[in-house]
Protein backbone atom coordinates (compact mmCIF):
# COMPACT_ATOMS: atom_id res chain seq x y z
CA UNK A 1 0.00 0.00 0.00
CA UNK A 2 1.39 3.38 -0.89
CA UNK A 3 1.94 5.90 1.80
CA UNK A 4 -0.60 8.50 1.92
CA UNK A 5 0.04 11.49 -0.30
CA UNK A 6 2.77 14.33 1.27
CA UNK A 7 3.88 11.49 3.64
CA UNK A 8 7.58 9.99 3.25
CA UNK A 9 8.11 6.57 4.07
CA UNK A 10 12.10 8.03 5.28
CA UNK A 11 11.60 11.45 6.46
CA UNK A 12 14.93 11.47 7.54
CA UNK A 13 16.59 10.86 4.20
CA UNK A 14 18.42 8.64 2.60
CA UNK A 15 21.50 7.53 5.14
CA UNK A 16 25.18 8.90 3.82
CA UNK A 17 26.96 7.09 1.09
CA UNK A 18 30.11 5.41 3.19
CA UNK A 19 33.04 6.63 0.97
CA UNK A 20 35.36 3.12 1.41
CA UNK A 21 38.35 5.04 -0.01
CA UNK A 22 38.37 7.87 2.30
CA UNK A 23 37.26 4.98 5.40
CA UNK A 24 40.27 3.24 4.37
CA UNK A 25 42.62 5.61 4.69
CA UNK A 26 41.71 7.09 7.61
CA UNK A 27 41.86 3.68 9.13
CA UNK A 28 45.55 3.39 8.16
CA UNK A 29 46.59 6.51 8.65
CA UNK A 30 44.77 6.11 12.58
CA UNK A 31 46.89 3.23 13.41
CA UNK A 32 50.38 3.39 14.97
CA UNK A 33 53.42 2.30 13.40
CA UNK A 34 56.91 1.42 14.46
CA UNK A 35 59.40 3.64 13.33
CA UNK A 36 62.55 3.83 14.74
CA UNK A 37 61.47 1.73 17.86
CA UNK A 38 58.76 3.73 18.75
CA UNK A 39 54.90 3.57 17.97
CA UNK A 40 53.79 6.31 16.39
CA UNK A 41 50.07 7.51 14.88
CA UNK A 42 50.47 7.52 10.99
CA UNK A 43 49.01 10.51 10.27
CA UNK A 44 51.93 12.07 12.83
CA UNK A 45 54.54 10.23 10.26
CA UNK A 46 52.67 11.62 7.12
CA UNK A 47 52.91 15.64 8.66
CA UNK A 48 55.95 14.63 9.96
CA UNK A 49 57.16 13.52 6.23
CA UNK A 50 56.27 16.99 4.85
CA UNK A 51 57.71 19.11 7.01
CA UNK A 52 60.57 17.13 6.67
CA UNK A 53 60.42 17.87 2.63
CA UNK A 54 58.96 20.83 2.55
CA UNK A 55 61.94 22.27 4.79
CA UNK A 56 64.65 20.00 3.90
CA UNK A 57 63.87 19.36 0.35
CA UNK A 58 64.50 15.25 1.26
CA UNK A 59 62.18 13.01 3.29
CA UNK A 60 63.40 9.47 5.43
CA UNK A 61 60.60 6.92 5.16
CA UNK A 62 60.17 4.69 8.19
CA UNK A 63 62.35 1.54 7.09
CA UNK A 64 64.60 3.52 4.66
CA UNK A 65 67.95 3.60 5.90
CA UNK A 66 68.91 7.07 3.28
CA UNK A 67 66.90 10.07 2.80
CA UNK A 68 64.58 10.27 -0.77
CA UNK A 69 64.69 13.03 -2.94
CA UNK A 70 61.30 12.63 -4.99
CA UNK A 71 60.47 15.54 -7.39
CA UNK A 72 58.40 18.57 -5.76
CA UNK A 73 54.93 17.86 -8.31
CA UNK A 74 55.20 14.20 -7.08
CA UNK A 75 55.12 14.67 -3.35
CA UNK A 76 52.77 17.92 -3.40
CA UNK A 77 50.69 15.65 -5.81
CA UNK A 78 50.19 12.59 -3.64
CA UNK A 79 50.07 15.15 -0.61
CA UNK A 80 47.24 16.87 -2.04
CA UNK A 81 45.27 13.77 -3.00
CA UNK A 82 45.87 11.92 0.69
CA UNK A 83 44.53 15.37 2.47
CA UNK A 84 41.59 15.55 0.27
CA UNK A 85 40.57 12.28 0.58
CA UNK A 86 41.29 12.38 4.39
CA UNK A 87 40.10 15.83 5.94
CA UNK A 88 38.35 17.15 2.69
CA UNK A 89 38.47 20.09 0.95
CA UNK A 90 37.70 23.37 2.50
CA UNK A 91 34.73 24.82 1.75
CA UNK A 92 34.88 27.20 -0.27
CA UNK A 93 32.51 30.70 -0.42
CA UNK A 94 30.72 31.61 -3.51
CA UNK A 95 30.62 35.26 -4.29
CA UNK A 96 27.71 36.46 -6.05
CA UNK A 97 27.01 39.65 -7.90
CA UNK A 98 24.66 41.15 -5.65
CA UNK A 99 25.06 43.57 -3.05
CA UNK A 100 27.45 42.23 0.12
CA UNK A 101 28.39 39.28 -2.27
CA UNK A 102 25.10 37.29 -2.14
CA UNK A 103 24.05 35.44 -4.87
CA UNK A 104 21.93 37.06 -7.25
CA UNK A 105 19.87 35.10 -9.57
CA UNK A 106 18.13 36.70 -13.13
CA UNK A 107 15.07 34.46 -14.71
CA UNK A 108 13.94 35.57 -17.81
CA UNK A 109 10.96 34.37 -18.78
CA UNK A 110 10.25 33.57 -22.54
CA UNK A 111 7.42 36.27 -24.21
CA UNK A 112 4.59 33.78 -25.45
CA UNK A 113 5.30 35.95 -28.61
CA UNK A 114 8.94 35.15 -29.53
Amino acid sequence: MAAPKGNRNNPNGRPPKNKALTTALEASLGRAIEVDGKRVNGKRVLADLVVSFLTTGKAKFPGDEEYSIISIADWTGMVKWIYDRVDGRPIQPVGGSGDDGELVIKVKLKDSND
